[in-house]
């Protein structure tokens, strides 16, 4: 009983922390410039689109209890972004926290563990990505954010994006906080994770 008062202490108090933390991070819509020159590099054409493979590929975990660590890949396609997201997932789950590295309980984690992981494995990546010096996450508006004219063709995700430029590490980590599900349940979480790392990087690099 103590110990689960003390647990539901810790929890109210990060909730507190993040609400009260004063979040800088600028956010701007997608234009059809930029969306084409995305295209132009994943593709080799802005009359291009993803995949359905793509479409539906998020980063979410395998139930199974002894594979709860795993990423389900839900057709072939996006096997090399899940790769390395899964390596820097696994990277957390058995070396960011000193008292689950001990046995292989890490790889047994709850589900709230391993969307934690998962939010750290993405703000890494995307944080290198951009030199450790800012970080773009783009995620969907759910409506258009430019009207698709001459040689683009729409394909419904990137046409909708807003994209959130953090200038802080900390800042990254509470944005993906507030918005892993868009990562992890999807349906697109594999096309934004590929923009977001794009962005960050920048087209020229």
């Amino acid at each position: 009983d103590v110990e689960d008062e003390e647990t539901t202490g810790e929890v109210s108090k990060n909730l507190d922390l993040s609400t009260m933390y004063m979040l800088q991070v600028v956010s701007k819509a997608i234009d059809l410039s930029l969306a084409k020159e995305l295209k132009n590099l994943l593709f080799g054409s802005s009359l291009c689109c993803f995949s359905e493979e793509w479409k539906i590929q998020s980063f979410t975990f395998n139930n199974i209890p002894q594979l709860k660590y795993g990423i389900v890949q839900k057709k072939g396609g996006p096997c090399g972004v899940l790769a390395a997201v899964q390596a820097c997932v696994l990277q957390q789950l058995i070396f960011a926290d000193s008292n689950r590295n001990k046995d292989t309980r890490c790889l047994q984690p709850s589900e709230v563990h391993r969307t934690k992981c998962l939010t750290m494995a993405i703000a890494d990546i995307l944080w290198r990505a951009g030199g450790n010096e800012k970080a773009i996450v783009a995620l969907p508006s759910g409506r258009q954010q430019f009207t698709p004219i001459g040689k683009y063709k729409a394909d419904g995700i990137l046409e909708t994006l807003i994209l959130h430029i953090a200038t802080r590490y900390e800042d990254l980590i509470v944005f993906l906080q507030q918005n892993i599900h868009q990562f992890e349940i999807g349906p697109c979480g594999c096309i934004l994770l590929t923009v977001s790392v794009i962005l960050s990087r920048s087209i020229n690099l």
